[in-house]
């Protein structure tokens, strides 16, 4: 396989794809560049790692195909390496005479660089020599600004006068010259904002337009010693401070950056996945919950992918010579498995805490009130420490991310850590996108699919606590369940678990009738229990039942029958429903195609549909039994569709396909 290993922490070089479609900002930018007058200072704001350097290297390349414009790029960072502000300046200005007189070989430097711009070059060229250095480095920094505002005047006349010769050369002429100040923001605080606090005398000069890369915070942080701390009585002095360097400032969009593209591409590069990749619409959602879109965080993400990527090849290899394991049939997806593994890895990484509660206890729908407890230890409630709490947990559960009982164990953890209380919302709808998207609301996947994932990824875990690592248990097979030994251990298990939550007893007589009237249908089936309760025959699992919560009651999950087309059966008193139905552009959804959902709501519609009920149970052992290899299945993801008499690897037919067969509307009535 032909993939990158890792994924370099380095800029987006000038000629890469533009995978963060950055383009629209890139090609305004350089057209206010083209179009401005000058001088002029453009500040290209954002978080460390936020993409400012791929940007203007985007800027740099465009504008190097245009002869009218001279470009000089300048790493501040590199020049302020074991030296004081006045020696960076020094090495700074030193660079851009250089870059200049470099225009022109027909006049020598003599003859274009006046007295105080030409003290300043031979300085530099001492100090970055290492003739000097040390103290003595900054003796000779110090000798040339011993009068800063006349030596810097001076010195900004001079370059003035050099760019004009520049521009109007011969030979070689100019219509601007565009200097990159780029990495500003690896500088010390204080340092950087002394640097630009001497740059900003030299940004007057005509025909220049200045670009800086800087972190606004680096400046806030930078200034700490001459206004205090930030604060709203004192901010306006941070900005003025600010204001007063940058003529435009331009924030990094990073809310607008494809991160489902750029993510995509990554992990296609590392091998991850293949063709199209995961739904980038589920990727973003995942990332903006999590890590955000920092591109440096995201590449951090991806090369934990890469290593537990090797690290599920070498313990497959390692394991290949075991003998094979009997795994019981749970249909899950190869992209439902990698996008699991990839989400858990962004909570692993935007919050270690919470991560860690779930390797403690994978099946988060299961968190309950005595979980928050022995988490929190009740601090949430002290009123002395925590005067608002109450309220603002009561407001919380009237909306739609804090209705449910594991939602409220989460915002309980959440609330006494400062940093999880404000991404509580990120974190609740980042877990409810894994339980109703990606596991269609199949709690009884939750606990099981979790665990075996946590094993992956507890390999790049940076989580430090004095508990010990999960233990995970022997499983028969891959991705299988944790079983039970019994029925009445089963409903026991869900009366002690969930009993507290409404509707779930009457739920449970309703599992426990309908379990008896299957069993009296089908005398040669075998059931099996964990989170749900499943019925196999042949090998084949034709019918699930588990508890949907209040909103669906119990779903009973049977096989689509090829009689009548694979439509979805219509009943007189139960709602019938697709698995999921089929959107083109997200894969997912064609998630169990060969399948269909009951919802079950009371004892009394289950009786009055019964005898149709039990048809339908019949119908899919039949399809287990005899037409298992006719099933219908469609992956958009791959792309391939099978159902009977075709085989088609085709994505228009595909799509074609998934939008008939997975659609609520394609049914019949049950006669």
């Amino acid at each position: 396989m032909n993939r990158k290993i890792g994924i370099i922490d380095e800029p987006i070089s000038e000629s890469s794809k533009d995978n963060l479609d950055l383009s629209i900002h890139a090609n305004s930018l350089i057209k206010y560049i083209e179009e401005t007058d000058t001088p002029i200072t453009i500040g290209i704001q954002g978080e460390w790692g936020s993409g400012k350097t791929s940007l203007i290297n985007s800027i740099n390349h465009v504008l190097s195909q245009n002869p009218r414009y001279k470009q000089i790029w300048i790493n501040s960072w590199e020049y302020s390496l074991l030296s004081t502000p006045e020696e960076s300046l020094m090495k700074i200005v030193s660079k851009i005479i250089k870059e200049l007189l470099d225009c022109d070989k027909t006049i020598g430097a003599a003859d274009k660089v006046g007295n105080a711009a030409k003290k300043v070059f031979e300085g530099a060229l001492r100090i970055t020599a290492g003739v000097v250095a040390g103290s003595s480095g900054q003796k000779v920094a110090e000798e040339l600004f011993d009068d800063t505002d006349k030596s810097i005047s001076d010195l900004r006349q001079e370059l003035g006068k050099l760019v004009t010769g520049v521009k109007e050369s011969s030979t070689q002429a100019f219509e601007k010259i565009i200097v990159y100040v780029d990495d500003l923001d690896r500088i010390e605080p204080k340092n950087a904002v002394s640097i630009l606090e001497l740059l900003k005398n030299i940004f007057n000069v005509p025909n220049c337009v200045f670009i800086l890369a800087i972190d606004y915070q680096v400046v806030v942080k930078g200034l700490e010693h001459k206004f205090g701390k930030q604060t709203a009585e004192n901010e306006w002095e941070f900005r003025a401070f600010f204001d007063k360097i940058i003529q435009l400032p331009f924030m990094m969009p990073m809310g607008q950056y494809n991160i489902g593209k750029y993510v995509n591409k990554l992990l296609i590069d590392i091998g991850f996945v293949e063709g199209d990749g995961l739904d980038t619409a589920a990727i973003r959602e995942i990332i903006v919950r999590t890590v955000g879109g920092n591109p440096r965080a995201i590449k951090r993400l991806v090369n934990s992918v890469s290593l537990i990527q090797i690290f599920s090849e070498t313990k497959a290899e390692a394991e290949s010579d075991e003998p094979e394991k009997d795994d019981v049939d749970i249909e899950v997806t190869e992209e439902q498995k990698k996008f699991l593994l990839f989400s858990l890895l962004c909570l692993q990484i935007a919050y270690p805490h919470i991560y860690t509660l779930l390797t403690e206890k994978p099946n988060f729908t299961q968190w309950d009130e005595s979980f928050a407890n022995s988490e929190t230890m009740k601090k949430e409630q002290n009123k002395d420490e925590y005067p608002q709490f109450e309220e603002e947990f009561n407001n919380a559960k009237e909306t739609d991310d804090f209705n449910e009982v594991w939602e409220y164990a989460l915002y309980r953890i959440c609330y006494v850590r400062p940093r999880l209380r404000a991404r509580v919302i990120d974190i609740s709808r980042f877990f409810s996108y894994i339980k109703d998207e990606l596991l269609n609301g199949n709690e009884d996947l939750v606990g099981s699919l979790v665990i075996d994932t946590l094993e992956n990824t507890s390999v790049t875990s940076v989580t430090s606590t004095d508990k010990q690592q999960i233990v995970i248990p022997e499983r028969t097979g891959a991705y299988q369940r944790r079983m039970l030994d019994s029925f009445d251990t089963y409903i026991e298990k869900e009366k002690i678990e969930n009993g507290h939550r409404p509707g779930v007893i009457e739920l449970m007589e309703l599992i426990e009738k309908i379990h008896t009237d299957v069993t009296s249908t089908v005398p040669d089936m075998l059931w099996k229990y964990a989170g749900g309760v499943t019925g196999y025959i042949n090998k084949h699992k034709f019918i699930t039942l588990y508890n949907g919560g209040k909103k669906d009651g119990l779903c009973m999950r049977l096989m689509r029958h090829l009689d009548h087309d694979y439509k979805i059966p219509k009943l007189e008193y139960v709602e019938t429903s697709c698995v999921r139905e089929f959107q083109v552009g997200k894969p997912s959804t064609g998630f169990e195609s060969y399948n269909y959902n009951m919802q079950l709501r009371t004892l009394e519609a289950y009786e009055k549909d019964k005898e149709k009920i039990m048809g339908l149970v019949n119908k899919s052992v039949d399809m287990c039994v005899n037409h298992y290899s006719d099933k219908l299945s469609i992956r958009s993801g791959k792309p391939e569709a099978t159902c009977k008499d075709i085989k088609i690897k085709q994505r228009g037919k595909v799509e074609e396909m998934g939008l008939k067969y997975l659609n609520n509307e394609y049914t019949y009535d049950v006669k």
